[in-house]
């Protein structure tokens, strides 16, 4: 009987456990690109965006990560939002190394301590 409790306290509590360390990872701004001696510093929101085809009888659908440009430090980016495939993140990437600049992503949804974590990051 005590085995039993134990399992079914496990399997009650582990998701809860699990759920409560994924909010407090996405808290971070993530960083990339050039992280010492940038001269530039961009941060991104990042979103999805979702597009559909009707084939008469059914209907697909592709969602694909969006960054969105909230605010740049010296540094003019040409794209106010970027689909994150692997040809722009590597295109990114480039121009991190060759302009010396910083990247940051927060969340779609953030809060203004995030985005004050965010600017703290690019300086």
């Amino acid at each position: 009987m005590k085995l039993y409790v134990t399992f079914l306290l496990f399997f009650v509590l582990a998701p809860i456990c699990f759920a409560a360390g994924k909010n407090a990872q996405n808290q971070n701004p993530v960083v990339w690109g050039v992280l010492t001696q940038n001269t530039g510093c961009v941060i991104f929101k990042e979103g999805h965006k979702t597009s559909g085809m009707f084939w008469g009888v059914a209907v697909t659908t592709k969602t694909v990560g969006k960054l969105t440009v909230i605010e740049t430090q010296n540094y003019t980016l040409d794209q106010q939002e970027i689909l994150e495939t692997q040809e722009n993140i590597d295109d990114l990437t480039r121009r991190a190394e060759k302009d010396h600049v910083k990247f940051v992503k927060i969340p779609e949804k953030y809060s203004t301590e995030l985005l004050e974590k965010a600017r703290a990051l690019c300086k």
